[in-house]
């Protein structure tokens, strides 16, 4: 065994089973050897007492998100409880990364505690780990006293809590170190699943029978996957080859049965949208039994073209580009960030948008924006009362806004209007660019871009922005499936362009319908299973065609119990309409256009009438319920 000292940090590796120790800021080489022992595995790989109180050994992934957003978490764990002589160590599964990934991805998140590529399995597999993170601690004998997960913040794959409650771990460790058996002695972990490795996976003589994925797998990914599943983009890996796709078969397989992936929310057949990237049924049928076969990879001469994704600005060279005033650092770790950046326009006349493209500086932490406009001021005031860049609110940007140019979403595609349709901007409005940040484990400064498109001269029609909304929202503690309503009436024949349903984290379901004065009705959008941290706008096929005194209603469903894991309250209290993340909301936004431009004049008053009402009325309910208390 070779023992070699760099500054303060310690290295070994035991055969194949690289591990590197290092103090914070040190780095060391990658290093080699072809067998010996150590306090904590033998030269055969068998996992041994440490002589220490007990060993945490935390299998983790470069990349899945997940264990990436626990290790500032990891570090300070490793911290408080190695001075109480328990040791943590890393474990990174062979197929999930290189020894060079490995040692990279110890520098950029600056662990604080060993990291052992264990490139065959045989570690992850004696301690029966199935996901990363997932964390099993053994006591000085090799007794199991822990396995699962870190804490709670993450109570499902694609989304968690703002911030954990229950410190799984710490409880678990601290019960340990009294002298007391672990009250949760196992947990399900939560994250992404340790995969086969390659040369493991069974292979046929006959490439070409069953489902293969040159032929049958390859052109689901490309198409609905690829866009954000490649480099550059925000999706943690690539699933633009075989060798990429098949390192993550099992959580592929996960991901899409649960339909958390691609994140496409509409139910289908209940409005009809563009860019739909919602697999069917039959597809991932397909790549549920593509995995159960093995993964075979098939005959090249399958396997489609890659696609092409335009460089940079995907529709091209904008017509103004604008960015963050100033880089906005994200922290390594704590929960997630809706910050509000102010950027002038610069615009010195009126003009017509025919759309808006968002590129985000740090792909890696935005999870989305939306883009609004302000012709009052009161953005920058806002802006100017926190020291940060821009300023931080969940939920609505404050205040009233000018107008939306709508949002983005990774992987999507700019929303654009019709050639003879465009939104209305102001001579000298500032936008207020809202950006949902995601820390991932490490600190990175984002500074977005906006690029703005004029409409064609000859465009005659404006669009604007209605919503259906009542602000009479209150959902009493411990409802699980509490039903809100809110309706309103078109004033004029009205062209529905595209919609943007929005709740907070105690939605539950929300749906739109249009009902004509002809009694005949028109489903416009549904979403079953509403999740705040993937919300997004979606334009419709084609424009639906609504004449005056259609009735558009909204349903929504709110679960306000203990058993929501995204709930704000602990224990659950009542909740009433509000900007705030621990307030509600239950609005869908429309983005509208007329044949005319009377018509166009008469809805912007109304909806403006319309929303002044609702404003007043959630004023006058606020000031009741402070009387109240």
């Amino acid at each position: 065994m070779r023992w070699i000292v760099a500054g303060l940090g310690l290295a070994v590796v035991i055969g194949s089973v690289s591990v590197l120790l290092r103090p914070p800021g040190t780095t060391l080489p990658t290093l080699t050897i072809e067998s010996g022992s150590s306090a904590f595995v033998t030269a055969e790989g068998q996992i041994v007492g440490t002589g220490r109180v007990a060993t945490a050994y935390v299998t983790l992934s470069p990349h899945c998100p997940i264990s990436n957003a626990c290790v500032p978490a990891l570090n300070r764990l490793s911290e408080e409880f190695g001075a109480r002589g328990i040791d943590f160590i890393g474990l990174v599964p062979g197929v999930a990364a290189t020894a060079e990934d490995v040692e990279s991805f110890a520098d950029s998140f600056e662990l604080r505690f060993p990291v052992l590529h264990d490139a065959g399995h045989r570690l992850c597999q004696q301690l029966n780990a199935t996901h990363t993170p997932q964390v099993i601690v053994l006591d000085a004998t090799g007794r199991r006293i822990y396995s699962g997960r870190i804490d709670d913040q993450f109570s499902r794959i694609a989304g968690g809590r703002r911030i954990a409650r229950d410190e799984t771990l710490k409880k678990a460790l601290g019960q340990f170190l009294d002298g007391r058996l672990p009250t949760e002695s196992q947990t399900i972990p939560v994250g992404c699943v340790i995969e086969d490795i390659p040369d493991a996976l069974p292979h046929f003589d006959r490439q070409d029978l069953g489902i293969i994925y040159t032929r049958d797998i390859a052109p689901i990914l490309l198409t609905h996957c690829a866009r954000c599943h490649r480099p550059g983009e925000a999706a943690p890996f690539s699933l633009l080859s075989y060798s990429d796709t098949v390192r993550h078969a099992k959580q592929i397989r996960a991901v899409v049965e649960q339909r958390l992936m691609p994140p496409w929310k509409p139910v289908a057949d209940f409005g009809r949208f563009k860019n739909n990237h919602r697999l069917t049924d039959a597809q991932i049928a397909k790549i549920s039994a593509w995995v159960a076969s093995g993964s075979p990879e098939g005959r090249s001469e399958y396997l489609p073209d890659l696609p092409e994704f335009a460089d940079g600005w995907q529709l091209g060279p904008p017509d103004v580009e604008l960015f963050m005033p100033e880089p906005f650092e994200v922290p390594a770790d704590g929960p997630d960030i809706y910050q509000h950046f102010i950027i002038p326009t610069g615009l010195t006349s009126n003009q017509l948008i025919r759309a808006f493209e968002f590129r985000p500086g740090a792909p890696e932490v935005v999870h989305h924006a939306f883009a609004y406009f302000d012709t009052t001021g009161q953005g920058r005031e806002l802006d100017a009362a926190d020291p940060a860049p821009g300023y931080g609110r969940v939920g609505s940007p404050g205040f009233a806004v000018s107008g939306s140019l709508g949002g983005w979403g990774p992987g999507g595609l700019p929303r654009e209007l019709p050639p003879d349709i465009g939104r209305p901007l102001p001579a000298n409005a500032d936008l207020v660019v809202q950006v949902h940040y995601h820390p991932t484990g490490r600190s990175v400064k984002d500074r977005s871009r906006i690029g703005l498109y004029f409409a064609d001269p000859t465009a005659q029609r404006f669009a604007t922005e209605i919503l259906v909304a009542d602000v009479n929202l209150h959902i009493p503690a411990n409802a699980k499936s509490h039903h809100h309503h809110a309706e309103w009436v078109l004033p004029v024949n009205t062209w529905l362009l595209d919609a943007t349903p929005h709740m907070h984290t105690l939605g539950k379901k929300i749906q739109a319908i249009a009902y004509r004065p002809d009694g005949t009705s028109e489903p416009l959008i549904r979403i079953d299973d509403w999740d705040f941290y993937w919300q997004d706008s979606y334009t419709f096929e084609q424009p639906v065609s609504l004449p005056a005194g259609t009735r558009i209603e909204l349903d929504c469903w709110f679960d306000n119990s203990e058993d929501n894991p995204l709930n704000p309250h602990d224990p659950p209290q009542a909740v009433y309409w509000g900007d705030f993340s621990d307030d509600e909301m239950a609005i869908c936004y429309f983005q509208a256009t007329t044949f005319d431009y009377d018509d166009y004049v008469t809805l912007n008053r109304a909806t403006s009438e319309y929303f002044q009402q609702m404003y007043e009325a959630y004023q006058a309910a606020k000031a009741a319920r402070t009387c109240e208390r």
